[in-house]
């Protein structure tokens, strides 16, 4: 039978502050106020990890070499040995001492202070279960007893203790020949010959020797916090109602939040220290009291700040509702409805405990970011042979097929149902089950950005990066890969960063702050530490080792400054620049620029729109301040399709959609809307309505990079048209007829005005030229007044 180890540890600390820590050796040197130092610090480093990673931990402190005794054992003998706190909760008021402690003033005996050590953890452990410890800072200067040695090491493995000397100013290894006490012994100094020593009777009773500095650095490292095993699930893996697997889930991972501060009362600890000032006052005048007397005089006041809530009506505030008589209410229109607590189990959603697989699925369907909240591995359950070989077979099949299985999972009854996925884990001691939950639609944010892979048939072809800039990137990925930053000791690669060794810089700057302020309250917040900093920071190696590949990347993928404009509002009577500028407009040399479907247009300023017929300053509303307005634009934010009512706009609308790529989508269906205008067109009837598309396809093509797609239609739309049934329809749009209608004609885009074009000035000029006819324009025909007999003559 296996027994399980206790989490929780009694520790003592010895510190050993004699006249050793600051006297004179043989050899003439003096031990400086280093030495002390370094002991202070070990121990208060040690104070402060049980403090925030063993809470379940009780320490003591004994002091050796002060000038008076207080032990259980001072009656025996055992002097200059100061018990300062018996094994307790370590507390803010031990680190306060050890930040305040002085040096001794007499020499006390390292085996006495062991001894004294033992009987505090027996008197504390008897009958409970603990792990035992003993840490003994010292630096060996002061003599040893080393008689009757072999009950003290008998007595350490009868309690089970653990021994751990922190040596101060001690060599790191001593040679065998100096291990061996009856070489060259008289020309030892008393500090070497007690060092070798302690090393030897750490040995004796399997224990520790580190030195002082060796123990900082270890101490200084953060590390994680132990916690106990619980288990999070137990019960039945339902693959099938026939095939149940028992089986156990543990917490394997998750979000580590600050802790939760508590209140104190300041007018309660005010109280609190006068009657502690006043107990002191009592116990100097009478000496003679005993303990009991001295126990009735302790404060008894809490610093716990309790909140009481009252409950009133408003048509009767002077009786108090009590808690019981309450009912929930829920807002309905202007009413509240009651919702008793009969009412709310009744509707409450019932559900039962269970771990049931839904279905199977490939690996590659369910991407590692799909995981949401904490991870739970499940285990067979311990001691049943049956259950273990069962889903080790299903671990293993899982395994094989690449699949995992998508379950329903209810930890408790009545608990809330999750829809989460399993994914099998091998290792060669041991297989497992991971669990996480699947996220809802509602739960992924969707965020589209354009294809730039060459493969991609949707991706545009300013979009496609060339190959001098992949090999950028892909030397700029290998040099910051960490999975080869760091080596070990054979010099073969090994990944930096391990979760498992990295902590939460968050966690831990907040912890020193909070140990910083609990000895300083009137100073400010430390600065951050050095070894936090490491983790927040990039790490300087690979920082050097990337140094050039991300010059190199820089130099691929150049970044083009966009003109900067003012952004000070206008100033009355001008700017002596010429620029002036609000929010949405700018002003430049007398041309107001305004952004307009991603595009920034530029119009001379009428000032005839600014000034009334009057001559005053006050400024007329544009006729037209609301001609742009529909309800259209209300919607557009969610248009999918090019109508006939308004193509122009809808083109527009999905071009300027961010949610999603719909470029394609609306080029292909601004073509067919095109063509089924003209198509449609009795006569001349739609010809404006085509041009005024084609115009707005020609310019989002530009915008977008799609002069591919605009030239290839427009060679399309020759070949449909020209010189056949709607030879009218490619004339009109064709003919240079800007002094007639305004508008010029439409052609080939080239590689002047975008650069995904291939269109030459001559290619321009050549493809016009062919069988262009004069175009003299249809006149305007009134619908109305046509007859009956005429309109259907126009349909054929």
């Amino acid at each position: 039978m296996t027994t399980t180890i206790p989490l929780k540890e009694a520790v003592v600390v010895i510190l050993d502050i004699g006249l050793g820590m600051t006297s004179k050796d043989s050899d003439g040197t003096t031990t400086t106020t280093s030495s002390i130092e370094d002991a202070l610090r070990s121990v208060t480093l040690l104070y402060q990890q049980k403090l925030i990673y063993g809470k379940k931990d009780q320490l003591g402190l004994v002091l050796i070499g002060t000038k008076g005794t207080k032990n259980n054992l001072q009656d025996d003998g055992y002097q200059h040995i100061t018990v300062v706190s018996d094994i307790e909760e370590p507390s803010i008021e031990t680190l306060k001492y050890l930040e305040n402690l002085a040096p001794g003033e007499s020499k006390g005996d390292v085996i006495d202070s062991l001894i004294v050590a033992m009987d505090m953890l027996i008197r504390k452990t008897e009958n409970k279960k603990y792990q035992k410890r003993i840490f003994l800072v010292t630096n060996a200067r002061d003599p040893i007893n080393t008689e009757d040695l072999s009950i003290v090491r008998d007595q350490f493995k009868k309690i089970d203790v653990k021994l751990n000397i922190i040596g101060v100013d001690f060599l790191e290894e001593i040679e065998e020949n100096n291990m061996d006490t009856s070489n060259n012994n008289k020309n030892k100094s008393l500090k070497e010959k007690n060092e070798i020593f302690l090393r030897e009777f750490a040995e004796s009773v399997d224990g520790v020797l580190v030195p002082v500095k060796q123990a900082l650095e270890m101490m200084s490292f953060f590390r994680s916090q132990s916690v106990m095993t619980r288990t999070s699930f137990r019960g039945a893996l339902e693959i099938t109602p026939e095939l149940k697997i028992p089986v156990w889930g543990y917490l394997k991972m998750k979000q580590q939040l600050l802790p939760s501060l508590k209140k104190i009362s300041s007018i309660a600890q005010q109280q609190i220290e006068q009657q502690q000032q006043q107990q002191q006052q009592q116990n100097k005048n009478k000496n003679n009291e005993d303990n009991e007397d001295n126990e009735e005089g302790k404060p008894n006041i809490t610093l716990d700040v309790n909140q009481e809530v009252s409950y009133y009506s408003i048509t009767d505030p002077d009786n108090e509702i009590l808690k019981p008589d309450l009912l929930k209410g829920y807002k309905y229109g202007k009413s509240l409805i009651p919702f008793s607590k009969i009412d709310e189990d009744q509707l409450k959603y019932s559900s039962s405990k269970c771990l049931k697989v839904v279905g199977f699925t490939d690996r590659k369907s369910i991407p590692i970011y799909y995981n949401m909240g904490n991870t739970e591995v499940f285990v067979s359950q311990p001691g049943d042979k049956q259950s273990e070989e069962a889903l080790s077979s299903f671990i293993h099949a899982l395994v094989e097929t690449d699949q995992v299985m998508v379950v329903r999972y209810v930890k408790t009854m009545n608990g809330s149902p999750y829809l989460g996925y399993m994914i099998p884990h091998v290792k060669s001691d041991y297989v497992c089950l991971y669990y996480n939950h699947l996220p809802l639609a509602d739960d992924i944010r969707q965020y589209q950005f354009p294809p730039i892979s060459p493969k991609n048939p949707l991706t545009r072809k300013s979009n496609i990066p060339n190959a001098e800039q992949l090999e950028a990137t892909q030397q700029l990925i290998d040099s910051m890969d960490l999975m080869k930053s760091e080596f070990d000791e054979d010099g073969d690669p090994i990944q930096m960063l391990k979760p498992r060794f990295t902590y939460n810089p968050l966690l831990q700057h907040f912890y020193q702050c909070l140990h910083h302020r609990s000895l300083h309250p009137n100073t400010q917040i430390p600065k951050l530490d050095p070894i936090i900093a490491e983790y927040i920071n990039p790490d300087q190696i690979i920082m050097n080792k990337s140094k050039q590949s991300i010059k190199n990347f820089a130099d691929k993928f150049p970044l083009t400054k966009t003109t900067v404009f003012s952004k000070t509002p206008a100033i009355s009577g001008g700017n002596t620049n010429g620029t002036t500028s609000n929010t949405n407009n700018t002003m430049i040399g007398g041309v107001k620029y305004h952004w307009k479907d991603g595009m920034l247009i530029g119009e001379e300023i009428n000032l005839d729109s600014y000034v009334t017929d009057d001559g005053s300053e006050a400024k007329k509303r544009k006729v037209n301040d609301f001609s742009e307005f529909s309800l259209d634009k209300l919607v557009s934010g969610y248009v999918t399709e090019v109508g006939t009512i308004n193509p122009v706009q809808n083109f527009k609308d999905m071009l300027n959609r961010r949610d999603m790529d719909l470029v394609d989508k609306a080029i292909t269906l601004m073509k067919e809307r095109i063509l089924q205008l003209v198509n449609d067109s009795l006569r001349d009837q739609y010809y404006q309505k085509a041009f005024e598309c084609i115009k707005e396809l020609r310019v989002g093509c530009i915008r977008e990079s799609e002069a591919e797609q605009f030239n290839g239609f427009l060679k399309d739309m020759r070949s449909l048209f020209q010189s056949k049934k709607r030879d009218d329809f490619w004339q009109y749009i064709t003919a240079d007829v800007t002094s007639i209608l305004g508008e010029k004609s439409i052609n080939l885009i080239t590689q002047d005005e975008c650069d995904s074009s291939e269109v030459t000035q001559e290619e321009l000029d050549q493809f016009l030229d062919k069988k262009v006819k004069q175009f003299n324009p249809p006149p305007i025909t009134n619908v109305n007044t046509d007859s009956v007999d005429d309109l259907f003559d126009q349909i054929e």
